[in-house]
């Protein structure tokens, strides 16, 4: 999925903590930090990791605070993740400081409707007359809310695991710190059950620093997926796009087949049947840039009309390119 960017430490960090995520609590006892050894750290996130799957059975929600600083510039993003088991739904609602908002809902089995921020795609809702859509719909069987839940058991078996300490709390809660391979340190807390409640990460880099902090909570959730007013599915929509350029695909394959024919030519008398081959292929190249049947193709009087038709606006773009003895001649009609 599609669908977010961020920078790539801030990527990195929340893929760190997603993998390795938390550790087991403690008896309740007062504050206190042990050493725990590699061995010991992958028992205690297996532990946490099944109590956490546990606790997200009908749903959980978590909520992100992303920050990036870079030579001076310091960005922020929040993020807010509400998976709902129950009904298989999953929303993510992603907003960046001083900028807008971007919305993603999944459809476990189903797929998944990515938010509509590019201008092109937007220029295309309003060429269309969609211009309440807000979402396009990418039909995809493979998706799975599992993959986004606090405790990824898969990540966890793959994981490689590090030396840490165990900090314990007097109300059993638990906070575990280590620094994985690559450098970022990272903080997990755990409450008295075994259940994760919150990560914090922190990647330091030559010129700058990235930090997560994350926090759950558990139980059902309320998810509302895109009505289907809202919705257009993302082919259609590629389509409405690559539409936009329809003056000028039909332009440059008309221009295209035009030097083509010329150069088969050699100099010689330009046969029509050749330059009908040739366009026909140059055409066939076009679409297929486009990712469209959108040119079209129609023999006329010593040679073709290549063109096309808006199936929203109605509009035609037409060219013919024609044989004149050496010559191939393209004018608009």
């Amino acid at each position: 999925m599609s669908v977010l960017t961020r920078p790539a430490v801030l990527l990195a960090s929340a893929a760190v903590a997603a993998s390795l995520l938390a550790a087991p609590g403690a008896a309740y006892a007062a504050d206190g930090t042990t050493e725990l050894t590699a061995a010991q750290m992958k028992a205690a996130l297996e532990e946490v990791s099944a109590a956490s799957d546990s606790a997200a059975a009908e749903g959980w929600r978590s909520a992100a605070e992303y920050r990036f600083a870079l030579s001076g510039d310091v960005v922020e993003y929040h993020e807010t993740i509400t998976g709902d088991r129950t009904h298989g739904w999953l929303s993510v609602v992603f907003t960046a400081d001083g900028g807008g908002t971007s919305n993603l809902f999944l459809d476990e089995g189903a797929g998944a409707y990515h938010w509509v921020s590019d201008p092109r795609e937007k220029a295309a809702l309003k060429m269309m007359g969609r211009t309440p859509v807000k979402y396009a719909f990418v039909a995809d069987k493979t998706v799975d809310l599992d993959d986004y839940a606090p405790a990824p058991l898969g990540d966890l078996a793959e994981g490689d695991f590090v030396p840490g300490t165990k900090t314990t709390h007097d109300d059993g809660s638990a906070d575990y710190a280590f620094t994985e391979a690559e450098g970022a340190a990272i903080a997990l807390h755990v409450n008295a059950a075994s259940v994760l409640t919150g990560i914090d990460v922190t990647v330091t880099e030559d010129d700058g620093t990235g930090s997560l902090s994350l926090d759950y909570s558990y139980g059902p959730q309320s998810v509302t997926l895109p009505t289907a007013g809202q919705t257009i599915d993302y082919r259609t929509l590629a389509t409405g796009v690559a539409y936009l350029d329809m003056p000028a695909t039909v332009q440059q394959a008309a221009k295209a087949g035009a030097a083509n024919t010329r150069k088969a030519a050699k100099g010689r008398k330009v046969k029509v049947s050749t330059l009908r081959k040739v366009v026909r292929v140059d055409v066939s190249t076009a679409n297929s840039k486009a990712g469209v049947n959108m040119v079209k193709v129609k023999n006329v009087t010593s040679g073709v009309n290549v063109y096309a038709v808006n199936p929203w606006t109605k509009k035609t773009v037409k060219y013919s390119v024609k044989a004149s003895g050496k010559k191939v001649v393209v004018k608009k009609r």
